[in-house]
């Protein structure tokens, strides 16, 4: 038997696999209870008295006997430690002990409380680094009020400054200066601020210290003052006057004024005048105490309650074909609320509304005129006047419906006796009237008119019965100038015997050969200067392109003949020479062409822009054919295509 059969496991398998009972296992075995018992005291006895001390007890005797651990030992210590390092770190902080603070950064500007506008100013800055180690790579910057100048070049704004100053070592004291022109209306506010930039030795981070300061403007070298009305009337005419002084001691020269206009303002006219723009005013050198004054006339458009803002500065440049001021002195601003007039008025030409509308010349144009009440109140005994003005109004041609054309001014009234309706119109009451007049062509009466304009100027007037049944006077006007666009002229003719080109083939011209032809382009232009002008046309397929002279191109493709003629002159074929060009063509006739006269080209377009209308203008011809009547050298029956 192995070692394995005689093991306690396999013992033990052997007797609960026995198909005998073994007692050994199943026995119930107990624990045998005890059979004693315990008697419980009928009464309590009573205690011994405790036997009396013979030695005295001390409090120590009391005092409890565990002592503290090691770890509570070092918690303890470490909440002390704590508590210090805290209080030191407060302190260093918010005491300013730190070594390197910038607390411990003194910057300070030292300028004066008041500043003379236009003059050169100095202000002091100064730098103190109290901190026990070096500031590097320090820079200082400074941000000057708007406005300010450069006073080596005042021309040049001053708006930012960067100095760079280098390493300040510990306890150095430093100072700096620096220079400004300032400007503004006298009495207001200016502030100067300043950041002084600094790096740490072993850091990588730029630390800032900032600090600002303010003064006044005092006088400026010359002072401005406008006077405008505060509310408008939309459309109507209004008057600004701008009054100019010289505060300074000695001469101011190149003194210049510039006026900032608001959306829809029309300056109509000034005095003195103004230069081209019509915003800008020079008025030279102005002595000590001298004073000059602008009136400045001119109408806005808006809607009832809009604000609209004038703004005019005062300066100085010496560049006389500049537009700008150049060193401004001050600017002032004037607020204006605009009101819708009692009663409006507003003509229309030609379907077009504006304050500048293009007509073609030499054709009838179609007026309309177009009035309203706007008040609350009826407007009564209306009567309107169209003035008509320009050396192109063919005054013979205006006619009017319930008017009268008075001839003598070329003015149209429109009154209560001629259009009844205008005896009284209640609240928002309004109606159309028509006119139409002619244009003249150019040249007639045998002036030709550069840019050619008339002038249409709408006057109504009214009587309105308010509050109190005070009868007030009520007017309103519009303004229109009708430009005539330039007339073009274009003319296009072959030939064959003459011209620029040398010209070869049978003539008359049979089918299936090959003719070449010569074909003239000649421009006119009446008035205006004309921009971008080119003539153009399209070859027909018989036809092909041989050579043409300078500025004709030909684009195979498209198979289109151009002539570029960049810009065009006024009065080209008038008082100047006709422009013309030529270029040559090959005609291979068809047998289906035999007895006719094609056509050598299609027809011819001239285009264009009117550089003072503001338009596109156009002209147009038909392509010559082969019959070359006028030529020298051809006969009758040349042109006819032969067999």
């Amino acid at each position: 038997m192995s070692k394995e059969d005689n093991s306690s496991v396999e013992k033990l398998r052997r007797r609960l696999y026995n198909r005998q009972e073994d007692e050994s296992i199943n026995a119930d075995v107990r624990t045998p209870l005890s059979k004693d018992r315990s008697d419980a005291p009928v009464a309590w006895t009573p205690a011994k008295p405790p036997e009396p001390i013979s030695t005295p007890l001390r409090p120590a005797d009391f005092a409890p006997k565990n002592k503290l651990s090691f770890a509570g030992k070092f918690l303890l210590a470490s909440a002390f430690f704590f508590f210090w390092a805290a209080a030191i770190a407060a302190y260093v902080f918010f005491g300013g002990g730190n070594l390197i603070s910038s607390q411990n950064i003194n910057l300070q500007i030292v300028a004066p409380s008041l500043v003379d506008g236009g003059k050169d100013a100095t202000l002091q800055i100064l730098i103190d680094n109290r901190n026990t180690a070096e500031l590097q790579a320090v820079d200082l910057l400074i941000d000057y009020p708007e406005g300010t100048r450069d006073p080596k070049d005042p021309s040049k704004p001053l708006l930012h400054e960067r100095q760079s100053i280098g390493n300040i070592a510990p306890g150095t004291e430093l100072k700096r200066t620096i220079t400004g022109i300032f400007f503004g209306q006298e009495g207001t506010e200016q502030k100067v601020k300043i950041t002084l930039q600094y790096a740490l030795s072993g850091s990588n981070a730029v630390f800032e210290k900032e600090a600002e300061t303010s003064f006044l403007v005092g006088s400026s070298p010359v002072s401005l003052s406008v006077k405008a009305p505060s509310e408008a009337i939309s459309g109507e005419q209004f008057e600004v006057v701008v009054t100019v002084q010289s505060n300074a001691t000695e001469p101011v020269p190149n003194v210049v004024v510039q006026g900032q206009y608001p959306f829809g303002f029309s300056p109509s006219r000034s005095q003195p005048a103004a230069a081209s723009g019509g915003s800008l005013w020079r008025l030279g050198t102005m002595n000590p105490g001298s004073t000059q004054t602008i009136h400045l006339f001119g109408s806005i458009d808006g809607q009832d309650g809009d604000e609209r803002v004038f703004r005019f500065l005062v300066g100085s440049n010496a560049d006389k074909t500049d537009s700008q001021v150049k060193v401004p002195f001050l600017t002032v601003p004037v607020a204006m609320t605009l009101h819708k007039p009692f009663i409006s008025g507003a003509i229309t030409i030609d379907g077009k509304t504006g304050k500048i509308v293009s007509v073609t010349p030499g054709k009838t144009v179609q007026g309309i005129v177009t009035w309203q009440n706007n008040s609350s109140d009826a407007v009564s005994d209306v009567q309107l006047s169209l003035a008509l003005d320009g050396p192109m109004l063919d005054k013979n041609s205006v006619q009017v419906a319930n008017g009268f054309y008075q001839s003598s001014n070329s003015t149209i009234v429109w009154t209560k006796d001629q259009f009844p309706e205008l005896a009284s119109v209640p609240p928002g009451g309004t109606a159309t009237l028509q006119f139409s007049f002619a244009t003249l062509q150019p040249g007639s009466g045998g002036t030709l008119y550069s840019n050619p304009t008339i002038n249409l100027k709408l006057t109504v007037n009214g009587v309105r019965v308010g509050e109190g049944n005070v009868p007030q006077q009520v007017t309103s006007a519009a303004t229109t100038q009708v430009t005539l666009a330039s007339a073009l002229a274009l003319s296009a003719r072959a030939q064959h015997f003459t011209g620029a080109f040398t010209n070869s083939g049978p003539m008359p011209p049979k089918a299936e050969q090959d003719t070449t032809y010569t074909v003239q382009w000649t421009v006119k232009n009446s008035s205006n200067a004309i921009a971008n002008a080119t003539v153009s046309t399209v070859l027909p397929p018989y036809v092909d392109y041989v050579k043409g002279e300078s500025g004709v191109g030909y684009d195979s493709g498209s198979r289109t003949v151009t002539w570029s003629l960049g810009d065009l002159k006024a009065g080209v074929g008038y008082s100047l020479p006709d422009r013309n060009v030529s270029f040559q063509v090959k005609l291979r006739p068809s047998l289906s062409q035999v007895n006719t006269s094609p056509a050598l080209t299609g027809s011819a377009t001239f285009n264009g822009q009117d550089r003072f209308a503001q338009v596109p203008v156009q002209s147009s011809t038909d392509g010559p054919t082969t019959s070359l009547s006028g030529e020298s050298g051809y006969s009758n029956g040349m042109g006819v295509i032969s067999q």
